[in-house]
């Protein structure tokens, strides 16, 4: 049985929920590549607008800039595919965990159906943090994805 990450399931509902995901990890070692975004922001006065507007779909962003955007206003996830790559490292990204396997990339993180996350990782302690870090939030759900149990053979949220 291979490790290969983490998943559980968030409330569905409005807050900083990317923040506090990646809070288990220092999220500025990393450059990001950001792939299908639906992440509504939501105006103090309870309005939601697209916040694509400031970050585009499939864009490459470093992590202080991940970071200073996910610490904006409140948002509601609803899908999200991110990948993390140790900063400089940036390569095209693929669509299959065989892809992954074979890459830079270190984390590769899938958002769906606003409440389903599912946290693939190279090295066991980050996925051992994802997974610490979603106890003490009290995430649901939560289990360790390994070769046994994950059928996923497409890291993406999208199916073909």
């Amino acid at each position: 049985m291979s490790l290969r990450g983490v998943s559980f399931k968030i409330s569905n509902e409005p807050g900083r929920v990317l923040l506090d995901i990646l809070s288990a990890i220092e999220m500025k070692a990393y450059d990001w590549f950001l792939r299908n975004f639906d992440f509504p922001i939501q105006t103090m006065d309870g309005d939601l607008y697209d916040s694509l507007e400031e970050f585009s779909i499939d864009r490459i962003a470093t992590g202080h800039e991940l970071a200073k955007w996910l610490r904006g206003p409140s948002n509601y996830l609803i899908f999200a595919e991110l990948f993390a790559f140790q900063s400089g490292q940036t390569e095209e990204v693929g669509m299959t965990y065989e892809w992954f396997q074979e890459s830079n990339c270190h984390i590769a993180m899938l958002v769906y159906d606003c409440t389903y996350v599912d946290i693939y990782c190279k090295e066991q302690h980050v996925s051992e943090a994802f997974y610490e870090n979603a106890v003490r939030r009290g995430y649901t759900g939560i289990k360790w994805v390994t070769d046994d149990n994950d059928p996923r053979t497409r890291l993406s949220v999208w199916s073909e």
